[in-house]
């Protein structure tokens, strides 16, 4: 990979002067809440900051419930009996708990608090999600009036064939969020997964069929790994994961929420094939736009899913952050599929693109040197840098040190920016 540092170097001066916005650019544009079709979305900071805690949580309570499962911990006296008699032998579904909101997060807090010596065992960031819960019960905190924050379901027992992820419900901004967890150990098939670049045609959205051309009518190619993990699992007893978020989902967002969907590395890649999926859907019950935040995504799909998400961005269906930190090698694989006729693989979605003290933000609508900028950045590192660069601490950090700026900026205003997305994106607005 050294080979390419020439290419490189001539890449990075391009780079500079493309289409991006770096920190130092960003004026005063917003406060901290924007209406936008009628919902009131919080300023970029804001939105971002409580996916990416989702996203890490979603690890530490998977461990917790294996554990428990296991006979690691002593859950009796913390979770609800009507939970504790069923959650060994099937998913966590406490949809009907606290008077049809699911369990609070100050039960669930109540469970780790409990649990705190045995998670120190299990959980080796348990220093930095202590601290992160923190943040979360302080926020929920701030209207002692009432909860906030419930989880509704958790899909974990069969994380040996299927992914894991969780639904949750967020009272105070009117939202339904789907987290999904990345890769773990080799006793699940995450890694798997992660490996199976070969390509699979996802069925183009009811939504767009009229819009595209060609093949793309029908079909768009995407990672055949990722999409089979949510959509066609072979492995999977009963329904795909698909079809069990759509029912998880559903009797909430009846309710007026919308739909985030977010997750960190795998998860991220899961998450941004369900926010297309979602967002392309033609059922009259799921609101559009649907929000994906994602975390050191890894690339799912070709240039005919890049056209075709783009069109849904275009159309105002969908909103999509993708962050990752500089020098994380992640979000540069795979480059091309594999199998018998290679493509090259592009990634979707406004880009936050992190360092230690700036920020670039970029849009593949205007931005042309995607295969060049995932050379540079895979080029070899020691694992103790990937490990840094992928964590999600580093991103919070860094996101942290950007705090004020990225709260003077709002995800709409970027869709809204012709610099930014190109002189020919035109978003409809719902």
């Amino acid at each position: 990979m050294k080979t390419y540092t020439f290419v490189s170097f001539v890449f990075a001066l391009i780079f500079q002067a493309g289409p991006f916005v770096l920190a130092k650019e960003a004026g005063a544009l917003a406060s901290s809440t924007k209406s936008f079709g009628g919902y009131d979305y919080p300023n970029l900071y804001d939105e971002a900051m409580p996916m990416l805690w989702a996203s890490k949580l979603v690890y530490s309570f998977a461990k917790l419930l294996q554990e428990g499962r296991a006979g690691g911990l002593d859950l009796a006296d913390t979770f609800p009996p009507e939970v504790l008699a069923a959650y060994k032998d099937e998913r966590l579904d406490v949809r009907d708990l606290g008077e049809g909101n699911g369990l609070s997060f100050n039960a669930v807090l109540k469970i780790v608090v409990a649990n705190a010596e045995n998670l120190k065992k299990i959980e080796p960031e348990f220093e930095y999600v202590a601290k992160m819960i923190e943040k979360i019960q302080a926020v929920e905190n701030a209207d002692e009036s009432s909860d906030e924050l419930f989880l509704e379901t958790f899909s974990s027992i069969d994380a040996a064939t299927q992914c894991v992820y969780g639904v949750l419900k967020d009272n105070k901004n009117k939202r339904v969020v789907v987290v999904f967890r990345g890769s773990t150990d080799l006793s699940t098939r995450d890694w798997q997964t992660n490996l199976s670049a070969q390509l699979e045609g996802m069925k183009t959205p009811k939504l767009l069929k009229d819009s595209l051309q060609g093949k793309l009518k029908k079909r768009v190619l995407v990672h055949r790994g990722f999409y089979n993990y949510i959509f066609n699992n072979k492995r999977a007893k009963g329904d795909q994961r698909y079809d069990m978020i759509l029912n998880d989902i559903k009797p909430f967002v009846e309710q007026g929420y919308k739909i985030y969907v977010t997750g960190h590395s795998l998860g991220a890649a899961l998450s941004s094939l369900l926010a297309f999926k979602l967002a392309g859907s033609d059922k009259s019950w799921i609101p559009k736009p649907i929000t994906c935040i994602s975390y050191a995504s890894p690339i799912v799909g070709t240039d005919g899913f890049r056209t075709a998400f783009t069109l849904l961005e275009q159309m105002g269906h969908i909103r999509y952050l993708r962050v990752n930190n500089d020098a994380d090698t992640v979000p540069t694989i795979p480059p091309f599929s594999l199998g018998l006729k290679r493509r090259l693989m592009k990634h979707v979605g406004i880009n936050l693109r992190l360092s230690d003290d700036s920020f670039i933000l970029s849009h593949p609508n205007s931005n042309g040197w995607g295969f060049v900028n995932a050379v540079r950045n895979s080029v070899l590192k020691p694992v103790w840098s990937v490990l840094k660069y992928h964590s999600l601490q580093t991103h919070e950090e860094r996101m942290d040190a950007q705090k004020e700026t990225l709260q003077n900026l709002h995800l709409n205003d970027l869709y809204d920016d012709g610099k930014l997305l190109g002189k020919e994106f035109n978003r409809d607005e719902l």
